[in-house]
């Protein structure tokens, strides 16, 4: 069964922000996301999230908490709510700006692993798709960690298509 013919749960939707729904989210990211090295790309490495592209660093919530706390005017928080306040599901939205093109990158996305293939992550996705669009850009961006092929399943069957590979080679350490 696909994630979309299933039902989807009572959940809100929201944008936001906020200090406190930042704190929530990065608890729920380190826990969620941390339980997963398959996760892990070449963004978590550049982003001192992980230190080899194979583990996550230690403290993995309280650097989310110091990202998400300073998402500033570039970056947006979207959190999936269960009618009890839960967190169900969280995506980070980046906008970026070349000389020759606006673009977004979804930079994270995350559902609870108990409520995966109810519908969640197609409510983020469309969400995020809609407010790429509601700002006039054109191109939606993603990297997935080389060996999450569920997520690169996901993404394929929502329209996204593999364009690059991305090489790191780690010079010390």
């Amino acid at each position: 069964m696909t994630e979309a013919s299933q039902a989807t749960p009572d959940i809100d939707l929201r944008w936001d922000k906020s200090p406190h729904t930042a704190r929530r989210a990065a608890e729920f990211a380190g826990r969620v996301i941390g339980a997963e090295p398959r996760y892990i790309s070449h963004g978590e490495v550049q982003t001192g999230l992980s230190p080899d592209g194979t583990t996550w660093e230690v403290d993995l919530a309280a650097r989310y908490q110091s990202d998400f706390l300073d998402l500033g005017d570039d970056r947006d928080l979207l959190v999936a709510l269960a009618s009890n306040g839960a967190i169900l599901g969280i995506l980070i939205l980046a906008w970026e700006r070349t000389s020759r093109r606006r673009f977004a990158i979804l930079e994270d996305m995350a559902v609870d692993p108990a409520s995966r293939s109810s519908g969640i992550g197609e409510h983020l996705l469309a969400q995020a798709e809609a407010k790429v669009r509601e700002r006039g850009v054109d191109w939606l961006f993603l990297e997935s960690g080389i060996d999450n092929h569920g997520a690169h399943r996901f993404f394929e069957r929502h329209g996204f298509r593999a364009m690059s590979h991305v090489f790191g080679k780690q010079l010390s350490g």
